[in-house]
């Protein structure tokens, strides 16, 4: 019996079906669409109101008259209230308001109108503040109307400034009720600093909480932010060093709703009668941006002699201090990206996406990454 001679190639190749539009260019898979988010923002608005029985021209000079302002609100210097000019509002505890002054309308026929960019402490993402009065009543009481607006702010300003905005209204016009100073002389909570920072959240608080890091923007002096761990810190040159106990350290993706890493620590000096509790978080602040913050409570340690005003400037400096710092770090590390902008470094946007996309990994909080 003779045997077929063999060409070489066996007979399951030859004759396997060949099917048509299998290949991934062809038939692709599921998730591969190359999808990304492009922008992510958010704008807010917060609008107060308070009817005040005086005239218009007496609301007006309260509002733009300094030595009037540091009665009801804060302590000016600068240029307050001229256009183009910048002033601070000083609370006289560390904590103040940068401004600048964006327009202005003397009252005219019943209204009149101030508007001026503000940053806290200087460093702070600024928003806008718009003072509008309105005569009512045949000219014997004024209507005021305060809008505050915001790009990006962080989750929790419309209740903090949204609650602090009545206040106010309620000081601005007990004052020209009464002439009384009505300004707080000190507050027991802060000081609060925030600074906004190019990079996405996890990828900055990552290296910001790295040993490396933080020796510099903390002026660490040894120790790490992990859980447990105490970290020496130096306030300044001439302002001495501090004791951060770290007693909780969240890391990304950890703790519901949110998933944002944050830091709880208490803050102890020599001299002090005890412990400021202190917290460190970020938050997003748009696509590829980050709000990085910090918050102190626990002042009442000091009893109620002679307020602490001077470790609380010392503090609040060290804290704008180490924020520039961060800035720093993360602008060379990052670049300065504008919302929307670069991709993180080690996530590039997908080849032919448009300039200024990023690619987020999926998941319940991609965004946050």
């Amino acid at each position: 019996m003779s045997v077929p001679e063999s060409n070489g190639s066996a007979s399951w190749q030859e004759n396997r079906p060949r099917f048509a539009g299998v290949g991934p260019d062809d038939f692709p898979v599921l998730h591969r669409n190359g999808a990304f988010p492009v922008q992510q923002d958010r704008w807010e608005r917060l609008v107060s109101q308070v009817r005040i029985p005086a005239p218009v021209e007496r609301v007006w000079s309260a509002l733009t008259d300094p030595e009037q302002v540091a009665r009801w609100l804060a302590v000016c210097r600068g240029s307050w209230a001229t256009s183009d000019g910048e002033a601070i509002l000083d609370f006289g505890d560390g904590e103040f308001f940068l401004c600048r002054t964006t327009g202005r309308r003397e009252p005219d026929g019943g209204t009149g109108r101030l508007t001026y960019l503000w940053r806290w402490v200087g460093v702070g993402p600024a928003t806008q503040v718009t003072w509008e009065i309105a005569s009512v009543g045949d000219g014997r009481g004024t209507e005021v109307t305060v809008i505050e607006e915001s790009f990006n702010p962080p989750s929790d300003w419309r209740s903090w400034n949204g609650m602090g905005w009545p206040g106010i209204l309620d000081q601005l016009a007990d004052y020209l009720r009464t002439g009384t100073a009505w300004r707080w002389p000190w507050r027991r909570m802060g000081p609060y600093v925030q600074v906004e920072l190019p990079g996405s959240t996890f990828e900055v608080w990552s290296m910001l909480t790295a040993v490396s890091a933080s020796q510099y923007w903390l002026s660490r002096t040894s120790g790490s932010l992990a859980e447990g761990e105490t970290v020496g810190i130096i306030l300044g040159d001439a302002s001495g060093v501090a004791t951060l106990a770290v007693h909780r350290h969240l890391e990304a993706y950890q703790q519901f709703p949110s998933y944002l890493p944050r830091l709880e620590f208490n803050l102890r000096r020599a001299g002090w009668p005890g412990e400021l509790a202190g917290h460190l978080w970020i938050e997003p602040a748009g696509l590829g941006r980050s709000l990085l913050q910090v918050f102190h409570s626990g002042w009442e340690i000091f009893g109620s002699g002679t307020p602490p005003l001077a470790e609380r400037r010392i503090l609040t400096g060290f804290w704008v201090g180490a924020m520039g710092r961060a800035h720093q770090l993360c602008g060379e590390a990052f670049g300065s990206r504008p919302s929307g902008g670069q991709p993180p470094l080690d996530a590039p946007a997908p080849a032919g996406a448009p300039n200024g996309a990023q690619r987020v990994d999926a998941g319940p909080h991609g965004w946050s990454r």
